[in-house]
Parts: structure tokens; sequence; C-alpha cells
């Protein structure tokens, strides 16, 4: 019987090697290797055969998800689980923009790896977002895409001023500080540091 190859990717050494003790108890499956960084996994990728990548989404600090297109390298012949403890829409919906094949919280039980694993493989139209995604839901608040960029540019472009980063969004400065009192409302903040805060907390930045 042909083995399913699988390639673990993980910054944290020791959770990384849990999971392929765990999986290696089952037959079908060969761990073929564990990387630690994102450069390392990015290479082996690019020419070596798998069949699933399990990849955590936080790699010291930095979030997997932006380096998708290196990883695949314009390729379709495997699969990708996502692994993140922040078990949020927002991630969600860049992990189904990104071509993610499967979304699982870090918590999960170890030993339900198996029929994860199967899913994914056996099912080529599986989506992780099925709700609508125009606006993303935290809790009892509701945040339009254009809300969650005006956030990101915050934390991203904190050394800019009000001018300089509505024209990095392409905006009005008045719609900018329109927007960034409706973010200290609707979050209940009062300056934009609290408002970083609060995006770093409920998983709307990935610091």
């Amino acid at each position: 019987m042909k083995k399913i190859n699988i390639v673990i990717a993980d910054d944290n050494r020791f959770f990384c090697e849990a999971l392929k003790d765990s999986i290696e108890l089952d037959n079908e499956f060969n761990v073929k290797a564990t990387f630690y960084s994102i450069e390392n996994l990015i290479n082996y990728t690019n020419t070596s055969v798998l069949d699933v990548l399990i990849l955590d989404v936080n790699f010291n600090g930095s979030s997997s998800l932006n380096y998708i297109d290196k990883i695949r390298l314009n390729r379709d012949d495997f699969k990708i689980i996502l692994l993140t403890t922040l078990n949020n829409n927002l991630t969600k919906q860049e992990a189904t923009e990104k071509g993610i094949d499967q979304f699982v919280g870090k918590d999960s039980d170890l030993r339900n790896f198996k029929p994860i694993i199967l899913q994914t493989l056996t099912n080529n139209s599986f989506n992780i977002l099925k709700e609508n995604t125009s606006k993303i839901i935290i809790g009892n608040t509701s945040f339009t895409k254009r809300k969650i960029e005006v956030l990101r540019a915050l934390y991203d472009h904190s050394n800019k001023n009000e001018k300089e980063l509505s024209k990095i969004l392409y905006i009005s400065e008045s719609s900018l500080k329109s927007h960034k009192r409706e973010l200290f409302e609707i979050t209940n903040t009062n300056n934009t540091p609290e408002l970083i805060r609060y995006g770093i907390k409920n998983g709307l930045i990935l610091p």
C-alpha cells in the first residue's frame, strides 16, 4: 500500500515532533520531513513530492499565509492543512482566499488527525468557510473588510501620520478619521493603541 507522504511545519519544535510521532502511529502515513522555519520549508516544497502539508499559521510572529504562493509555487498537487489557535472568521477567510484546503484548531486532539488528513485528501471541493465573508463577526461585533484594512494599516504603518496613511489606503483623510471613530465605537476603545491591542487579542491582526 502506498503511504501518504506528509510534511509538518511548525516553529514549535516540541509540538512538531509530538504531531509527527502521533501521525506515524498509523501505517498509512509517512512523515517525510519536519520544518521549524518558513525558508527551509519553501526550499523543500519547491523541489520535493508530498501529499499533505500541515502548516502552522504563526511562524515567529509572522503569518505563514503570506508565504503560501512561494510554498506552492504554482503547484496544486498537495493539500495544505492550516493549524492555528486563532479560530476566527478572519483567519478562515484569508485561508480560503489563499487556497488552504483545511483549517484546524491547534488545540485539537492529536489523535484526530487521521480523519482530518483523509477528509482533506478525498474532498477536492472542501471549503473551510461556508458563510458569507463580506463581514467578519467577532462576538457580537461586525467588521467590514474595509474596517479590517484600516485596522491593519494602523498597525502595519504605525509610524505614519493620517495624511500618509490615507494615501496608503487610497481614501481621504476624512474617511480615515471616520473609520477610526467607528472602530473606536464598535470595539469600545478610546485610542489607537487600545484599538490595536483589541485587534491582536481577537485575531484581527496577526503580529
